[in-house]
C-alpha cells in the first residue's frame, strides 16, 4: 500500500460551444450556421476539384511524354538532377539537416543519392523537352501582360514587392515556366478522360 500527497494547482473544464448561429457569428463573417456550412462546403469542393484537375493534368503530361520519341541529352538530365538535388537539399535545410547528413543516415553518400534521383530526373527532363517541342509546334508565346501578371501573382503569394520578385527570379525562368504551363493547357484541353475500368 502506498499513500501519495497531491497538490491540485488547477482544474480546467473544456467548454465546447453549441454549433449554432451564434457560433457562426462569432467565428466567421456569416450570420447563420447554414451560411458558414455552405462556405466550408464550397471551399472543400473547390480544393477537391483543384486536386482532381492537377492529377488529370499530371496524367496527361506523363502519357504524352511516355508516347513521345525524344532524345534527351545527358547535359539536360544532369541539369534536372542538379535542380532536384538542390531542391531536396533546401527542404532538408529547412528542417535542420544537411543533405550529407541525410545521405549518411540512409546508409549512403551523395553519389548514391544522385543515382537514386536519376530516374526521376530523366523522366522530368523528357517531359521538359516534350513540352518545349509542343510549345514550339503550337507557336506558343508569352506576352508582356502574361509576365506582368505572373510577377504580380508571385509578389502577392510571397508578400513581397514586384521589384523584389524580379530581383530574385530571372525573367527568362518565368517566361519558360509560363510557356510550359501554356503547353500543358493545350494538351490537357485536347485530352479525353477515360473512366477507369470497374474492379
Amino acid at each position: 500500500a502506498a499513500v501519495f500527497a497531491v497538490k491540485l494547482n488547477k482544474l480546467s473544464v473544456k467548454n465546447i460551444p453549441a454549433i449554432d448561429d451564434e457560433l457562426a457569428k462569432d467565428a466567421s463573417e456569416f450570420e447563420t450556421l447554414e451560411e458558414l456550412k455552405a462556405d466550408i462546403r464550397e471551399k472543400k469542393l473547390a480544393d477537391a476539384q483543384k486536386n482532381i484537375d492537377r492529377a488529370f493534368e499530371n496524367a496527361v503530361v506523363e502519357a504524352v511524354s511516355a508516347n513521345a520519341t525524344v532524345e534527351v541529352p545527358n547535359a539536360l538530365v544532369d541539369l534536372e538532377l542538379d535542380n532536384q538535388m538542390n531542391d531536396f537539399a533546401y527542404r532538408l535545410q529547412m528542417s535542420g539537416m544537411s543533405v550529407e547528413q541525410y545521405a549518411k543516415m540512409m546508409g549512403g553518400d551523395l553519389s548514391t543519392m544522385r543515382n537514386a534521383f536519376r530516374p526521376a530526373a530523366e523522366k522530368q527532363a523528357k517531359i521538359n523537352v516534350t513540352l518545349e517541342k509542343i510549345a514550339e509546334v503550337e507557336g506558343i508565346e508569352v506576352s508582356e501582360e502574361d509576365m506582368t501578371a505572373e510577377f504580380e501573382a508571385l509578389a502577392k503569394q510571397y508578400e513581397l514587392t514586384v521589384e523584389k520578385i524580379k530581383e530574385m527570379v530571372p525573367a527568362e525562368e518565368i517566361k519558360q515556366s509560363l510557356k510550359t504551363r501554356k503547353a500543358v493547357k493545350v494538351i490537357t484541353e485536347s485530352a479525353v478522360a477515360v473512366a477507369p475500368k470497374a474492379e
